[in-house]
């Protein structure tokens, strides 16, 4: 199958035509220097030839079949100073992109146009943009993308202004948990990809795909009012400047791990493993029953019937079950991991189609890896001192992306565009955990063993029309998409010993029902549908611009689970009947299989042995179910929200100040309920038992003030209010048991939505193109924020989500800097500088009867710090970049106060100190290699609780050497 997928893509590549005319293309964007915002109709033409064209609904145009050379462009506009680009270079079968700024035409009685030379800088564009902006944002060009080693959207956004990251793929946001932001994709909303959590994991979102990215940190009435942190917006590519096809090939080792000699634990997939496809080999057989319900119904009254002939045959069934499981995955081996794959290809081209442009935009991705974390982790007693557990422990982590992007555009005429952008990825773990440790004076060693598979597909139709009337824009917009993720099989097995002169024994349970910390396997599928739709319009009268809209979002989850315990079979079978003696019989474990319940080290440990098919009989093991059902639910979540705002320009001492303010509503509905029906015994009747049913309608003002200092240089101030809505997950009353942390996640009902008041003041200096000084304050009052907390149980320590009871406040500083370093000498004309600090201070009291907790908010960090040193030498097709991120000490679990006998019970994550590098060099026009290492100083993940350490991850440093090939 490999081979055949192999030749089918070298016959798409070799099929793909080649380009071989001498002729390239110009394209670009024409803005205005004041607003910011594209200008359409714009008349662009390239000196000395008869070339030319206009800019079209969204200010970007394009000039074909341009010979290869170098050029003058100009670019005019009614109202506008026309503006002439020297040295715009053209290379056959490329195309040369370049941003025009045209300044607004005062009157002078003759004709003046503005001289410049093409800067060729995507990430000028960016500042462009952020000057311009309605609101406080920061961003990462696609330029800055591609030079540092950044493999996924979420490694590339830790480089913005006040932005960390939480388990290498949860954003942080002015030092907020990733619960407190939101993430849009071309406008529309993502689905949370978590489970367990309000949260996007974007190391399933590959930076290839992007186009740029940039984070929204001062709200605006046309943006989701559900966010407090930032907004992280990701655009992928809409329309592409030029024809071409290029490959990325990479490969990658981790110190830890790679080419090491059978020190790899995993177990074997199915046929389809090796592209992340493989969930039906995992799931349960089809003898078990649909429900738990009906599983306790065969269990307790069909293996119990008093007629011997039918319960015989449930009894058979019941061994058939046992035996259906697919028992080769209980099989853990070692082996060498191998070096890290990864590979991409892009495709653009632009047709002609009935005389105007459709463009095309095509990309695939795939990489495989192998991880490795070596950890160790403990829970403390509520006496502060005595630990409840701790030990020590190793996952192995195969993972396999692969994923696809295609873009189609059409440009009817310059005043209408439409576009069917789509995103597909597909994300698969194969995870091998084991567990050394005590719980108390219990030996314990543990092992689970799970195959995880999230799967995200986003489409979105879109227009852009240019209207007749005082030249308004309508903006539309219709979306789909669906998020899976499914756990179809994690295998668990746990030994004990309560005398370390003895060996382990398997702990199994000899009663009919068993736990979720032992023997079984466990089965959950989240399907996630959501539509979206909304529109934009946008009106001048004079200077005075007002934009109106609506936007609409439905949500239907479905989350489904199924545990399945491993006991005794005399758990079920108390006697049985035996057809050859013609009765009962009194059940027992046969010898020759309690004899293999024993193992002296985890080296002993194979599960495939002990559970495999022929040991599910009378005198062997059975199958029973753990699951309640509150633990699998349906749920529902719609939003309809519309906006009014205006960007209102005056003249205050001379210089320009935009007043930009609005009103946004939003109806929300949010609704939970258990997926399985409850069966009432009294009536013998089933019924559905709602557990949320939230209804808000809040309304959200902005007051936005960009005040311009000087050209260059802007006054930001604004104040709004935002909110966050617990997600459905938090709701949900179903409880988790994580392995890796040893403890129950479960949810609460009886949450509620929190609104948030904003202020934000901000000075900003664009000193040259790609160049930015800037300083922020920023202070957030919460109402009834929401965390995570942990309490001891007097069994497993429980972590939930709480309302905080007071108020909380967070407030702080925040310094940027990027700076081309040719002003200390020619020497460092390629050198440029990136500096970024967040320092941030919060602070919440939680009021209770003997109590009262004053700490900072959970997720908090008092700073966040990112350095780059950046190289760039075009004539030499050269390029290094030194990266540098830290962060400070932040609470990662919210403890309850009363439950702990310690004066700060909180759990905290302590600062790590992360460095990459990149070098790349060009060779040729189309080929290059770069070469890249993350985490260089293999920084360490650590948890602590008071003074103990409760939790720490070494991950090691990982290197990577890639080719890419552009034609």
């Amino acid at each position: 199958m490999r081979r055949n997928l192999m030749v089918m893509f070298l016959v798409l590549l070799y099929s793909l035509p080649i380009f071989s005319n001498e002729v390239g293309t110009i394209s670009g964007k024409v803005y205005d220097s004041e607003t910011g915002e594209p200008l359409p109709k714009a008349t662009i033409v390239i000196l000395d030839t008869k070339l030319g064209g206009y800019s079209d609904v969204k200010g970007e145009f394009r000039i074909k079949n341009v010979p290869a050379g170098s050029y003058k462009l100009q670019a005019r506009y009614v109202g506008y100073l026309s503006k002439n680009v020297a040295d715009v270079k053209v290379e056959p079968n490329k195309s040369a992109t370049i941003s025009i700024v045209l300044e607004q035409e005062i009157k002078q009685g003759k004709e003046i146009i503005i001289e410049a030379t093409r800067i060729n800088d995507n990430e000028s564009a960016i500042l462009l943009q952020r000057k311009n902006a309605d609101q406080v944002s920061d961003g990462i060009s696609i330029q800055e993308i591609k030079r540092l080693p950044d493999g996924d959207a979420g490694q590339s956004l830790k480089r913005v202004s006040g932005v960390t990251l939480m388990s290498d793929k949860f954003v942080y946001i002015r030092g907020t948990s990733e619960r407190y932001n939101n993430t849009i994709l071309n406008g529309s909303t993502l689905s949370s990809t978590e489970p367990d959590k309000k949260a996007f994991a974007f190391d399933m979102f590959p930076s290839d795909f992007l186009e740029n990215a940039s984070v929204v940190k001062s709200f605006t009435p046309d943006l989701p009012g559900n966010f407090v942190g930032g907004l992280v917006e990701l655009n992928t590519v809409d329309f592409p400047t030029s024809n071409g096809f290029s490959i990325n090939f990479s490969t990658g080792l981790n110190d830890q791990i790679s080419l090491k000699s059978n020190k790899f634990t995993s177990f074997n997939g199915g046929n389809a493993d090796w592209i992340g496809f493989d969930k039906s080999f995992y799931d349960y057989p089809k003898q078990v029953p649909s429900s738990p319900d009906e599983m306790k119904k065969f269990l307790y009254t069909d293996m119990r019937a008093s007629d011997e002939t039918a319960k015989q045959q449930s009894i058979d069934k019941w061994k058939e079950m046992g035996k259906g499981f697919n028992s080769s995955t209980w099989s853990p081996d070692r082996r060498t991991a191998l070096p890290n794959l990864n590979g991409s290809f892009s495709y653009s081209r632009i047709f002609n189609v009935f005389d105007n442009d459709f463009g095309v935009a095509a990309s695939m991705n795939y990489n495989n890896g192998y991880s490795y974390d070596s950890f160790s982790r403990a829970l403390l007693l509520s006496n502060g001192v005595d630990k409840e557990y701790e030990g020590n422990g190793i996952e192995n982590v195969f993972t396999t992306t692969l994923g696809g992007l295609l873009n189609l555009a059409y440009k009817i005429n310059d005043a209408n565009t439409i576009s069917f952008k789509n995103i597909f990825n597909n994300t698969s773990d194969y995870n091998v955990t084991q567990l050394m440790g005590r719980r108390q004076e219990t030996q314990l060693i543990q092992m689970s063993m799970d195959y995880i598979q999230k799967t995200m597909y986003t489409g979105q139709l879109e227009g852009t029309h240019l209207l007749n009337f005082n030249n308004s824009v309508l903006e539309w917009k219709a979306g789909y998409s669906k998020s899976l993720r499914a756990e179809p099989d994690l295998r668990r097995v746990r030994y004990s010993r309560n005398d370390s002169t003895l060996p382990y024994r398997l702990d199994i349970y000899n009663l009919p029902q068993g736990s979720g910390t032992q023997a079984g396997r466990f089965f959950s599928n989240l399907d996630e549908d959501a539509f979206s739709g909304g529109f934009d319009y946008k009106i001048s009268f004079g200077n005075v611009a007002f934009k109106l809209g609506t936007y609409l979002e439905n949500k239907r989850r479905d989350f489904n689970v199924r545990s399945f315990t491993i006991v005794e079979a005399p758990a079920i079978l108390k006697t049985y009947y035996d057809p050859e003696l013609g009765y009962e019989v009194k059940n027992y474990v046969d010898p020759s299989i309690t004899s293999q319940y024993y193992i002296n080290d985890i080296a002993e440990l194979n599960p495939s042995i002990l559970f495999n098919p022929n040991n599910f009989y009378e005198h062997g093991f059975g199958l029973s179910e753990d699951t309640r059902n509150i633990d699998s639910y349906r749920a529902k979540e719609d939003l309809y929200a519309g906006y009014l705002m205006t960007d209102f320009p005056l003249q205050v001492f001379g210089r320009k100040l935009r007043i930009i303010a609005g009103l946004r509503f939003e109806h929300s509905l949010q609704n939970l309920s258990s997926f399985y029906p409850f069966f009432n015994e009294s009536n013998s009747t089933y019924f559905d038992s709602t557990y949320v049913n939230k209804t808000y309608n809040d309304f959200l003002p902005s007051f936005n003030l960009v005040y311009e200092l000087t050209k260059s240089t802007n006054l930001r101030a604004s104040a709004t209010q935002t909110l966050t809505r617990p997600s459905l997950r938090e709701y949900a009353p179903f409880t988790f048991y994580d392995f890796a942390y040893q403890s129950d996640v479960v949810g609460n009902t009886n949450l509620i939505r929190a609104l948030i008041q904003n202020y934000d003041l901000r000075w900003e200096w664009f000193p040259a193109p790609g160049e930015v000084f800037s300083v922020s304050a920023f202070y957030k009052i919460f109402d009834h924020a929401i965390e995570e907390t942990i309490q001891p149980t007097s069994s497993e320590t429980q972590r939930t989500f709480t309302n905080a009871l007071g108020k909380a406040y967070n407030y702080g500083l925040e310094f940027e800097a990027r700076k081309n370093l040719g002003f200390i000498a020619d020497l460092f004309n390629y050198f440029s500088i990136n500096f970024n600090l967040a320092l941030i201070k919060s602070e919440i009291t939680v009021k209770q009867t003997d109590f009262k907790d004053t700490r900072s908010m959970w997720g908090q960090s008092p700073y966040s710090l990112n350095l780059g040193l950046f190289y760039f030498n075009p004539n030499w097709g050269t390029s290094f970049n030194l990266a540098y991120n830290t962060f400070g000490k932040r609470i990662i679990q919210v403890a309850n106060i009363h439950a702990y006998a310690m004066s700060d019970p909180h759990i905290y994550e302590l600062p790590r100190n992360m460095i990459d590098f990149s070098i790349s060099q060009k060779f040729l026009k189309n080929f290059q290699v770069k070469l890249s290492a993350r985490n260089i100083l293999n920084a360490k993940t650590i948890w602590k609780q008071g003074e103990t350490e409760v939790a720490k991850d070494i991950m090691g440093v990982n290197y990577s050497l890639g080719i890419d090939l552009k034609f």
